[in-house]
C-alpha cells in the first residue's frame, strides 16, 4: 500500500512538473507582441474590452488574449461574408463554441446542444457520456497575456480556418495575399474583418463577431411551439423524458419584449427592437422601408407594447449612425444590395438554449425592382417544379424524360442538367431541399442559388421572386398592366353602371348621353391606385405628355409611380420583418377572399386582401374580376399576423390554450414551407384568392391580351426585336405558373392543423371536391394541350429573335440561336403538364382519395383522370375524316403530334414501370395498358377509314404510334411477368434509350 501511495505521489508530481515546464516553455508576452499595438476599446465609458487585441499593420497580424476565465464561458462567433459575393452582407451563420486548453494548445469546441437531459441525475450523466461535444479545430498558445489569459494568433485562426467557419461558401485561393480590413474592440464584443482572395481570384471580406452567449435573460421565459401557428423554433431532444410528446422540445424564436411599466395596459418596451436602415438603401425607397417595419407595431400594441420596433436611418451624408457596422451582432440592420437578383431575406440569431432572438438583419435586393432579367432555362423549370414532392423528385431522377428540368432546357444543356439531377438523386430524398433543413436552416426554394450557404436563413425567402416577374409584365405596357385602356367586359354591366351614375347625380343633365357613356367607360378603366385611384402613364408615346392633375404629385421611382411600387416594397419589407420577429411563411394566407371580393369596394383600402403578409402574394392585376381595381398589394399585416404575434408575445400564458383554439377561423389557417410539397392545393406559393382557378383564368385573360400587344406596344420604335421574344417568354412564364398552380388540385386534399377538441371537430384531411378537381384538370388541358393556348402566329414568330452580342449580356432565351425553338418550347410546357397530371405521385393521390370518401360520394377516379387526358390529347381521331387537308394544313398539327407522341410514351412508361414501393402501381399499370389498348384500336380504325384522305404527316404519325403501342403491349406482358425485371431496359420503337 505504501508503494502504491508513493507511486501515485510521484505520478502527480511528474504531471505538475510537465505543466510547469509547459508554461515555462512559452516565450514572454513582450517578445511575442513586439511591434504590435494594442487596439483601444471603442467605448469611452468602459476601457475594458471583451478581450484584448493587438495589431501589427505592416504584415496584417493580430494577437488576442482570451479572458482568464475563458474555460467557463460559451461564445458566439457570428459570421458575415460582407463583400465579394452576390449576397454579401447576408448573415452567413453562427457558431456557439467553447475553448478548452490542452497544455500549450487550445481546442475550439462546439458543445452538443441538440440532445440534452433536464431531469434526473442519472439521465444527465448518461447523456453527457454518450453525446459528446465536437472539436472544430485547435491552435497553439503563443504566450501568457498581461491579464493571465492565453494569447493566440487571431489572424491565423480566422484566415487559415475560414473553411471551418464558413463552409463551402468560402475558399481561399491565394493564402499569401490577406489583410486586416478592420478590428474593433467593445466591452461586450470584438469585431474583426479580414480580406482574403476567394474563389476565382476575387477579393472577399470575412467578418467575425465575437461575443459571449448571454445567460438566459431576466424575465424571458421560453414558449413552447404549437403546430397551429407558425414560428421558427429552437429544438432539442430531452432524453430524460420517456414519452413521445415530451422527448422532443420545441421553443418558438421570439424577442425578449417586456413592458417598461407592467401596470400599464399600453406601455413602451424596456428595450425596443431597433432596425437601422443601411446607408446603401436608396433615399427614394427609405420611407416605404420604414412603413413596412411600422406595420408590425400595430400587432404589438394589441399585446400591450407601444413602439415595440423603432426605425433609424444610417446616412452617409449627415454621418448619422455611420460608426455602426451592420455586421456587428449588437445592431439590427436593413441592408440593400445592388446585385440584380430579385430576393429578400430576413435571418436572425437566437439563444441556443431558449429561443430568444438576439440579432436580426434584413437583406433587400434591387432585382425585383429592376426590369426582370431572366434566362428561360432557369425560370421555366423553377415554375414547373413548384410544389414537387420528394417522392416525385426521386421518381424523376430515374425517369428523366418526365422531368421538367430536362424538358424545359435547351438541347445543349440536357446532359449537364441530367448530371446535376443524378448527383442530387444520391442525396436523401433525391436532394429535396427541405429534407436537409432543421430549425436553424429553413429553406423554401431549392432553385434560388442559396442552398449550400451555412447560415440560419429564417425562411430563405423568395417572396420577391414572383413579384419581380409580375413587375416585368407590368413594364411591358404600363397602361395595359394597370388597365388604363381596359375594354368593355359586359354591355349590360356597363349599362347598369351608367344608370347608377344617373341616379346618383341628376344634376348632370347638361352632359350629353355620349359624354356620360365616355365617363362611365373611363371610370371603369381608370382605376390604378390602391389608395386613391390614381392612374398610370398613358398607353403610348403620343399620350405620354398628357398627364392628369392627380398624377402630377406622384414621384416616379425607377419608371413606376410611387403609389404603386412603394406599397409593394412596404409589403415585402413587412414580410421579412415577420421572419426576424420569429414568424414562418403562411402559404394559406392568400385563400381568404374570392377574387371578386378582393376587387370590391368592401375590401379595397379597408381590409388586407390576404390573411397574412407571410404568404407569397402576386400583384393583383384585375382584368374582369370584381367591380373595381382592388389594392395591388397588401396595405398592412393581416389577421393571421395579429393572432400569431398575440400567441408569441402576449404576457398571459393562461390564455394561450384558448387563443390557439381560434385556429379553425377562416382567416387563421396556416401552412408553411414543408406543406408546399404535400397534397393541400392551398398550401402553395404564388397562388391567389379563395378559389385560385378564378385567379388562374384571370391570368390567362391577361396573357392573351398581352400577346396581342407585344409587337405594337411592347417593342417600341428603335427597340431590338429581341424584346418580342423576351415579352412572349414572360407571358409563357405566367401561363406555366397558372397551369402548374392548378395541377396541384388534382388528387388534392385540404390539410388542417387542428387538434382534437378544437371547435368544429374538423377532419385533418379533407379531399378536394370532385368538381374542383375536374375544373383544374380542364384548365391544365385547355392551356397546355391546344395550339390556340400559345397564341403563336407567323408574324410573331418571325420577330422573336435574340440579341447578337459577343459579350454574352444579351441572352433572353436558352441559347444564342436567332430563331426561337418553337416546338421545343411548346413541348416543354406540354410535357410538364403531362408530368403534373400523370406522375405516380398524382395518380397515387387520386387512387388513395377514392378510399377517403364514401362509395356513394362523387370522386375523381384513376380511370376518369386517364380517360380525360387521353380524350383531350387525341381529339383528332374521333372527328370526321378530314377533307381538303394537305401537308401545309395537316389533320394533326405539329404541336399536337408532339403532344400525342409524348402522351403515348407516358402511358408506355407507366405500363413498363416495375416498382414495388407502393400498392398503387399495379392498378396504374393495368389502367395504362387499358388506355393503350383502346388508343391502338381507335388509331387503327381511323387509319382504315380515313388514311387516304390524310396528309403525310398525320398518316405517318398514326402508323408509327400504333406500331409503338403494339410493341409496348407485348413488352409489357414480358416485362411485368418477371422476365427482364432485373435485366436491361426494354426499348420500344421510337424511344430514346435512357442514359
Amino acid at each position: 500500500m505504501k508503494n502504491c501511495v508513493a507511486a501515485i505521489a510521484v505520478l502527480f508530481s511528474s504531471v505538475g512538473a510537465i505543466e510547469r515546464a509547459g508554461a515555462a516553455d512559452l516565450p514572454p508576452f513582450d517578445k511575442v507582441s513586439a511591434d504590435f499595438q494594442a487596439v483601444s476599446v471603442s467605448d469611452q465609458q468602459d476601457r475594458k474590452g471583451f478581450f484584448n487585441v493587438w495589431e501589427r499593420k505592416k504584415d496584417a497580424q493580430l494577437l488576442a488574449e482570451l479572458p482568464k476565465n475563458f474555460a467557463s464561458k460559451s461564445y458566439f462567433v457570428a459570421l458575415t461574408l460582407s463583400s465579394g459575393d452576390k449576397y454579401a452582407g447576408l448573415q452567413s451563420g453562427e457558431l456557439v463554441v467553447k475553448w478548452r486548453q490542452y497544455d500549450n494548445r487550445l481546442a475550439l469546441i462546439a458543445p452538443n446542444l441538440s440532445i440534452r437531459a433536464t431531469g434526473d441525475a442519472e439521465s444527465k450523466a448518461s447523456v453527457k457520456r454518450l453525446f459528446t461535444d465536437q472539436v472544430l479545430l485547435d491552435i497553439p498558445v503563443l504566450a501568457k497575456g498581461p491579464t493571465g489569459g492565453p494569447v493566440i494568433d487571431l489572424d491565423s485562426l480566422l484566415i487559415n480556418n475560414a473553411g471551418t467557419f464558413y463552409g463551402r461558401s468560402v475558399r481561399i485561393s491565394n493564402p499569401r495575399i490577406t489583410s486586416i480590413e478592420s478590428v474593433k474592440v467593445f466591452p461586450s464584443n470584438v469585431e474583426v474583418a479580414v480580406e482574403i482572395v476567394g474563389a476565382s481570384g476575387r477579393f472577399q471580406t470575412l467578418h467575425y463577431s465575437f461575443s459571449e452567449v448571454p445567460s438566459p435573460s431576466s424575465g424571458f421565459k421560453p414558449r413552447v411551439a404549437d403546430q397551429r401557428v407558425g414560428y421558427f423554433t429552437t429544438t432539442y431532444t430531452d432524453l430524460s423524458k420517456y414519452t413521445d410528446d415530451e422527448t422532443r422540445v420545441r421553443y418558438i424564436n421570439r424577442w425578449n419584449l417586456q413592458k417598461r411599466d407592467s401596470k400599464l395596459k399600453l406601455s413602451p418596451p424596456k428595450e425596443p427592437i431597433i432596425f437601422y436602415v443601411e446607408h446603401t438603401a436608396p433615399v427614394r425607397y427609405r420611407r416605404w422601408i420604414k412603413a413596412g417595419i411600422d406595420y408590425w407595431n400595430k400587432a404589438f400594441e394589441k399585446v400591450g407594447i407601444v413602439d415595440a420596433i423603432e426605425v433609424r436611418y444610417q446616412d452617409a451624408e449627415s454621418g448619422a449612425h455611420m460608426e455602426k457596422d451592420p455586421e456587428d451582432i449588437r445592431y439590427n440592420f436593413v441592408r440593400w444590395l445592388n446585385n440584380d437578383v430579385g430576393t429578400a431575406i430576413g435571418p436572425s440569431r437566437v439563444h441556443p438554449m431558449t429561443g430568444e432572438i438576439l440579432d436580426a438583419d434584413i437583406i433587400l435586393t434591387d432585382g425585383w425592382i429592376r426590369h426582370f432579367n431572366f434566362n428561360y432555362d432557369d425560370l421555366m423549370p423553377r415554375l414547373a417544379m413548384e410544389g414537387v414532392s420528394p417522392e416525385t423528385l426521386a421518381w424523376l431522377s430515374e425517369h428523366p424524360s418526365w422531368d421538367p428540368r430536362v424538358r424545359m432546357t435547351s438541347p445543349s444543356k440536357v446532359a449537364q442538367v441530367r448530371e446535376q439531377i443524378a448527383r442530387e438523386a444520391r442525396q436523401p430524398y433525391a436532394g429535396y431541399a427541405m429534407a436537409a433543413a432543421d430549425s436553424t436552416l429553413i429553406g423554401d426554394d431549392e432553385y434560388d442559388g442559396l442552398i449550400g450557404h451555412i447560415s440560419q436563413k429564417n425562411g430563405m425567402c423568395m417572396a420577391a421572386g414572383a413579384r419581380s416577374l409580375d413587375l416585368a409584365i407590368a413594364r411591358m405596357d404600363w397602361a395595359l398592366a394597370l388597365l388604363d385602356d381596359k375594354p368593355k367586359v359586359d354591355d349590360e354591366k356597363e349599362k347598369d353602371k351608367e344608370d347608377a351614375e344617373k341616379e346618383d347625380d341628376e344634376s348632370s343633365d347638361e352632359k350629353s348621353k355620349e359624354e356620360e357613356k365616355d365617363d362611365a367607360e373611363k371610370d371603369d378603366s381608370d382605376k390604378g391606385d390602391s389608395s386613391d385611384d390614381k392612374t398610370a402613364d398613358s398607353k403610348d408615346d403620343a399620350s405620354d405628355d398628357k398627364k392628369d392633375d392627380e398624377k402630377d404629385d406622384s414621384d416616379m421611382l425607377d419608371g413606376m409611380p410611387d403609389w404603386f411600387v412603394g406599397p409593394l416594397l412596404a409589403d415585402l419589407v413587412a414580410h421579412e420583418v415577420g421572419h426576424t420577429i420569429g414568424l414562418r411563411h403562411n402559404f394559406k394566407g392568400s385563400a381568404l377572399y374570392t377574387l371578386d371580393e378582393i376587387n370590391s369596394e368592401e375590401v379595397k383600402g379597408k381590409k388586407t386582401f390576404t390573411a397574412s403578409v407571410m404568404d407569397y402574394t402576386p400583384i393583383n392585376f384585375r382584368y374582369e374580376s370584381g367591380d373595381v381595381q382592388g389594392d395591388y398589394g397588401m396595405i398592412d399585416i393581416g389577421p393571421y399576423d395579429y393572432w400569431a404575434i398575440e400567441y408569441g408575445y402576449s404576457f398571459d400564458d393562461k390564455k394561450l390554450p384558448e387563443l390557439l383554439k381560434r385556429c379553425v377561423e377562416p382567416e387563421l389557417q396556416y401552412a408553411t414551407d414543408e406543406d408546399t410539397s404535400g397534397p393541400d392545393p392551398l398550401a402553395r406559393r404564388y397562388d391567389f384568392a379563395k378559389d385560385p382557378l378564378d385567379y388562374a383564368e384571370e391570368q390567362m385573360r391577361l396573357v392573351k391580351l398581352y400577346r396581342t400587344r407585344i409587337l405594337d406596344k411592347f417593342v417600341k420604335e428603335g427597340d431590338t426585336w429581341a424584346k418580342a421574344r423576351r415579352g412572349y417568354e414572360l407571358t409563357l412564364s405566367l401561363q406555366t405558373r397558372a397551369a402548374s398552380m392548378m395541377a396541384n388540385w388534382v388528387g388534392g386534399a385540404f390539410v388542417n392543423r387542428d387538434k382534437k377538441g378544437d371547435p368544429g371537430d374538423r377532419s385533418p384531411v379533407q379531399v378536394v371536391p370532385a368538381e374542383q378537381q375536374r375544373a383544374a384538370i380542364q384548365f391544365v388541358i385547355d392551356n397546355t394541350f391546344n395550339d390556340a393556348a400559345f397564341g403563336l402566329t407567323p408574324k410573331l414568330l418571325e420577330r422573336m429573335t435574340s440579341e447578337r452580342w459577343l459579350d454574352g449580356s444579351g441572352h433572353f432565351g436558352s441559347s444564342g440561336e436567332a430563331t426561337w425553338p418553337v416546338h421545343d418550347r411548346v413541348l416543354g410546357l406540354q410535357s410538364s403538364a403531362l408530368t403534373w397530371l400523370m406522375s405516380p405521385t398524382t395518380l397515387r393521390r387520386v387512387y388513395d382519395n377514392e378510399m377517403r370518401l364514401p362509395a356513394d360520394a362523387d370522386a375523381v377516379t384513376l380511370p376518369e383522370l386517364l380517360d380525360t387526358i387521353s380524350e383531350a390529347a387525341w381529339t383528332e381521331i374521333e372527328a370526321e375524316c378530314p377533307d381538303g387537308r394537305n401537308n401545309r394544313q395537316p389533320m394533326i398539327t405539329s404541336l399536337r403530334r408532339n403532344l400525342q407522341k409524348e402522351h403515348t410514351q407516358r402511358l408506355i412508361d407507366l405500363l413498363l414501370e416495375k416498382n414495388n414501393n407502393t400498392a398503387a402501381y399495379k392498378p396504374i399499370t393495368d389502367l395504362a395498358r387499358m388506355e393503350l389498348v383502346d388508343l391502338q384500336k381507335e388509331i387503327e380504325e381511323r387509319l382504315k377509314t380515313c388514311e387516304k384522305k390524310m396528309d403525310a404527316y398525320s398518316r405517318a404519325h398514326l402508323n408509327e404510334t400504333a406500331m409503338r403501342i403494339g410493341q409496348a403491349l407485348q413488352a409489357g406482358f414480358t416485362y411485368n411477368s418477371g422476365a427482364g425485371a432485373s435485366g436491361g431496359r426494354i426499348l420500344i420503337l421510337g424511344e430514346t434509350p435512357a442514359e
